[in-house]
């Protein structure tokens, strides 16, 4: 294998690899690629020779190896020469794949000249194999440093999906992909082509989709199953048994028998044990692999297994209606019965079903209530009386949006239990955009049962017509001669969020923590931590908000997907305002990654929108524009919620104006803060006030501000408001208090910007000290926000340090990001209401301080460029 044998396709996702290798070669060390089959290792090993290895002049000793076998002529004409240092002939780079092969009398010649520093040695092995005796020596001795290369995560695999589809993939199907394939590149490299090949995955509105059975192996003979290797009969029936089951706990009896072969599996990494709900658990670190080895084993085998395990996970009697652990086990006991042509009775059928709606896994949920009324008989009347199992197969179809469908069943079914209610009005309202007749069932439903439950869903209902007045004063409407009241637990959490969104967020959390828990149901109890945090976090009380965030995640239970999904998006607003953008951008794509269900608190668009938003303040600025194109596709198919629908507008301007769209962003804001100010919404009309304030025309944000009225003191509300008040006045001192108060409720992102922003106004008033010591403070600030730098229109930069005037202006770089995304000049004109000759000339200006001739490669520079100190204005 030659240096400039090596292909031409860019390697992705390991510029962190590829760096560490550079890095140790530059210091004369030799290299160790160890990993997974399939992680690349020769594919980087190729890529590294190719930068290592100029090609060399005709007649030239080739520096790389072809063959095992010409090891040692390789060695002897390489090395003739002498060592480094004699005759000015630098060490051989030799490349070695697959070294664990390489034959005892070839590898000790090998050391010898790494030892002697007449060879550089760059080889790969695979995870968990033997070295030769004479190689692994160099590495006890500290002359060969290994250099892991595993497979993707979530945002790698995400990569590596547009750049083969060449567009931006659903996170959905992303993270199908991950999920089956663990992120290993060769096995996603050949589900892709498969599922192109088959017409599964294909591009529908500017997004590729992926509508292929799960867990299909693409090719179950050859990749998938050969990256298994060789497997002794313990360690194929471990994979067969997760295989078929999914992650199990580690004290199944099955998996116990098989505990020898649990630890060698695990040392190859095809095995994972992580953490559980109590204990640990083990999954197959690529799912493909092992389906590809149950589609390749006796269908007797296959029997056997299912039976097996559905005798072990399925739970004791009396624990079955547990909806953590006992609901998955049923799930997965009855799932695994009807695989193996056995059917279950009617009612663990239905039971199994509700534990599957509540995953969301509406298809299968679908599956099992279809064979319950298959199956008939008295455990079917007595779970469902009445025709009540309409309910849980019409919720069934709602999930898998055949909304239609599911309005005839949910029609039927018994109408005076809040469930049945609750299913109705939601297929209803969010999926047939039938809002007004959702609002019409609802307080019909109320008027039966004043003091029921169904207050709650009446409240709901009424969020989506955003109605927030009406249902803040509901939680005030009822007596509180018993805080367990079922409509009391229902309304107050909804009235909180209500009041929280009106701009009264202490209100909102006094509200909560005069209501006592202990006694209230489990979702009424989730629903009350839920927006405790969120008006905790609207009261600047960020210890609080991370209190009841941990709470969540110890109180619920990982399989309720709703639940997972509402601390997931908490936890990373929580990181977004503290500075620790990059972890929540993490927690927002596994969010984003969940199938879409009925919730109040937030929708499918707004959490794309926030993982869009999180991407730009972690300087991913290209990836989050790309984002915004399934944010618009999810609006574009969702019934108008107005409160999530200007939160996700407020986060497409962040992203335009992170990304130097300003005149995109303005408007966005400008658009949000009108609506939402019309609709009384104060927390959100402020928020995009602040941020139209921030891009440049804050003296047009005061002056919506002045009708909103005032707001609590010391809240994170009266600190925005004061924010935009200083910058319409350039009032340094100002911003200099803000940024301090900022920076006491932990918000350190806006501490800094503030800061900096005082800086500039200290400077353009001639108080050059003061502007030093801002500056200073900002850049104090800044330390504590890892991976979240300020944005364009903040950033301090100092322009002595830059002698060659590399920084790009604010315009500049509005200019290259838009130049970016293959707009025309003309077009970036018309953009920015400019003559194209302008646009010509900042273009010239960027690529004499980019160092780069043409706008293609101008999105890879852009990241990493500083913006110069200037406040972008109106145009």
């Amino acid at each position: 294998m030659t240096a400039h044998a090596a292909a031409r396709r860019p390697v992705l996702n390991r510029e962190s690899e590829l760096a560490v290798i550079e890095g140790l070669a530059e210091r004369g060390r030799s290299v160790l690629l160890t990993g997974p089959p399939g992680a690349g290792r020769t594919r980087l090993l190729q890529e590294t020779l190719r930068r290592l290895c100029p090609p060399d002049p005709p007649g030239a000793a080739d520096r790389a190896v072809a063959a095992h076998h010409e090891l040692p002529g390789l060695l002897k004409r390489g090395t003739a020469a002498g060592p480094p240092g004699e005759s000015g002939h630098p060490p051989a780079v030799l490349g070695v794949d697959d070294i664990h092969q390489l034959a005892a009398a070839a590898a000790g010649p090998l050391a010898e000249a790494v030892r002697e520093g007449r060879v550089r040695l760059l080889a790969t092995v695979p995870a968990g194999l033997t070295l030769p005796a004479a190689v692994d020596a160099l590495g006890r001795d500290g002359l060969l440093r290994p250099v892991e290369v595993g497979a993707f995560d979530r945002a790698g695999t995400a990569r590596a999906l547009r750049a083969r589809l060449g567009g931006q993939v659903a996170s959905d199907t992303t993270a199908r992909f991950w999920d089956l394939t663990g992120g290993n590149p060769l096995l996603l490299t050949e589900l892709t082509e498969g599922a192109v090949g088959d017409g599964t995955l294909r591009p529908c509105r500017g997004l590729w989709h992926w509508n292929g059975p799960p867990g299909r192996p693409v090719r179950p003979d050859t990749t998938a199953r050969r990256l298994l290797g060789s497997l002794d009969p313990d360690e194929e029936q471990l994979v067969a048994v997760l295989s078929l089951a999914g992650p199990v706990p580690d004290d199944l009896p099955v998996v116990m028998e098989l505990g020898p072969a649990a630890e060698r599996l695990n040392r190859r990494g095809i095995v994972v044990a992580e953490p559980g709900e109590h204990g640990l658990r083990l999954r197959l670190g690529q799912p493909l692999s092992g389906h590809a080895l149950v589609a390749a084993l006796p269908a007797l085998t296959v029997r056997r297994l299912r039976l097996r395990l559905a005798d072990e996970l399925e739970p004791a009697p009396g624990a079955a209606r547990l909806p953590a652990d006992a609901g998955s086990g049923l799930l997965r006991a009855v799932c695994l019965r009807l695989d193996a042509g056995r059917r279950p009775a009617a009612g663990p059928l239905l039971d199994a079903a509700d534990a599957a709606l509540l995953s969301r896994e509406y298809a299968t949920a679908e599956r099992l209530v279809r064979a319950a009324l298959a199956t008939g008989g008295s455990a079917a009347e007595d779970r469902a009386p009445d025709g009540a199992v309409a309910l849980p197969l019409g919720r069934a179809l709602a999930g898998q949006g055949r909304c239609t469908e599911a309005e005839m069943l949910l029609a039927a079914a018994d109408d005076r239990t809040p469930d049945a209610v609750a299913a109705r009005v939601d297929n209803l309202a969010r999926g047939l955009g039938r809002t007004e007749e959702a609002a019409a069932l609802a307080d019909r439903a109320v008027l039966r049962a004043p003091r029921g439950s169904v207050r709650g869903t009446q409240s709901a209902v009424r969020l989506w017509q955003d109605r927030l007045d009406d249902v803040a004063r509901t939680g005030d409407a009822l007596p509180r001669e018993s805080y367990t009241a079922p409509a009391l637990q229902a309304c107050v959490p909804l009235a909180a969020f209500a009041r929280t969104e009106l701009g009264d967020a202490p209100a909102a959390y006094a509200m909560l923590e005069h209501c006592p828990v202990d006694g209230w149901q489990d979702d009424a109890r989730h629903a009350h931590r839920v927006v405790s945090a969120h008006a905790a976090l609207e009261s600047g009380d960020l210890a609080r908000a991370r209190d009841a965030v941990e709470r969540l995640r110890r109180a619920d239970p990982a399989r309720d997907v709703r639940r997972r999904i509402r601390a997931d998006v908490l936890q990373a607003r929580l990181l977004r305002v503290t500075g620790r953008a990059p972890e929540a951008v993490a927690l927002l794509r596994r969010a984003a990654s969940a199938p879409d269900g009925p919730d109040w608190f937030t929708t499918r668009a707004w959490i794309l929108a926030q993982l869009a938003g999180a991407l730009a303040e972690s300087d991913q600025r290209t990836e989050a524009v790309r984002t915004l194109i399934e944010v618009r596709e999810a609006v574009r198919h969702a019934v108008t919620y107005p409160l999530a629908d200007d939160w996700t507008g407020f986060e497409e301007a962040l992203v335009l104006g992170r990304s130097g769209d300003s005149p995109g962003a303005l408007g966005r804001c400008g658009e949000v803060a009108r609506r939402a100010a019309a609709a009384g919404r104060r927390t959100t009309a402020l928020a995009a006030l602040q941020l139209m304030a921030r891009l440049g025309p804050a003296d047009r944000a005061e002056t919506v501000l002045d009708t909103l009225g005032p707001f609590a003191p010391g809240t994170v509300a009266a600190l925005r408001a004061g924010h935009i008040r200083a910058l319409a006045r350039q009032d340094a001192g100002a911003l200099d208090d803000l940024a301090a108060g900022f920076a006491r409720l932990g918000m350190y992102p806006l501490a800094a910007e503030s800061a900096g922003q005082a800086h500039r106004a200290w400077e353009a008033a001639g108080r050059h000290r003061a502007g030093r010591d801002s500056r200073a403070r900002s850049r104090r600030h800044l330390t504590a926000c890892p991976g979240t730098p300020l944005p364009g229109w903040a950033a301090v930069v100092d322009r002595a340090s830059d002698p060659e005037g590399a920084v790009l202006t604010v315009r500049e770089h509005e200019v290259a990001t838009l130049a970016a995304t293959r707009m025309t000049n003309r077009e970036i004109a018309a953009r920015l209401t400019v003559s194209v000759r302008t646009i010509e000339n900042h273009l010239y200006r960027v690529y004499s301080k980019l160092g780069v001739t043409s706008r293609v490669v101008l999105g890879e520079h852009l990241g990493q460029r500083p913006f110069a100190s200037q406040t972008v204005r109106s145009s």
